[in-house]
């Protein structure tokens, strides 16, 4: 059997908060289905509400979503999956380039490259500077044979 050839793309983002992920996504890949742990805390009523005790339900869920998007879609479709997560450490993300690759999807890891203290100023979420200076000291490189992309400060 010959090698796979790709039926869609995903795109793992990864950035400390306030980095320009959810930018990036919205100017480079609008049609695409975002996967984010984020939308787990938003209400009915589109209100954002972070409940730290919920952190792993969160992660759960949007693996769920993304992995019922990988399967729902068919060669048919030329469509793109953006993970949308700080994935600061490799454990963080590397089960989504397991699962992608294995259903035939060429991944692509985005990191976006800004200052820390121009992340923290602007983030949405009201993450403090301290919270967002650990992810960025605790960010890993990727493995050697993946592809990823840097994007400077958006």
């Amino acid at each position: 059997m010959g090698p796979m050839t790709s039926i869609g793309k995903v795109i793992i983002l990864r950035g400390v908060s306030g980095s320009g992920k959810s930018t990036y996504t919205r100017t480079h890949h609008p049609a695409a289905l975002v996967c984010s742990a984020d939308d787990f805390f938003i209400g009915e009523d589109g209100v954002y509400r972070f409940d730290g005790t919920r952190i792993k339900d969160a992660h759960k869920w949007c693996m769920r979503k993304f992995v019922d998007a990988l399967r729902g879609m068919d060669s048919s479709q030329d469509r793109e999956i953006v993970v949308d997560n700080t994935h600061t450490m490799l454990w963080e993300f590397s089960g989504y380039v397991q699962v992608a690759e294995a259903h035939g999807y060429e991944v692509e890891i985005v990191r976006m490259d800004t200052p820390v203290d121009v992340a923290a100023a602007r983030n949405t979420h009201g993450v403090p500077l301290k919270a967002v200076q650990g992810m960025a000291d605790r960010f890993q490189k990727v493995l050697p044979w993946w592809k990823e992309t840097v994007v400077k400060g958006i």
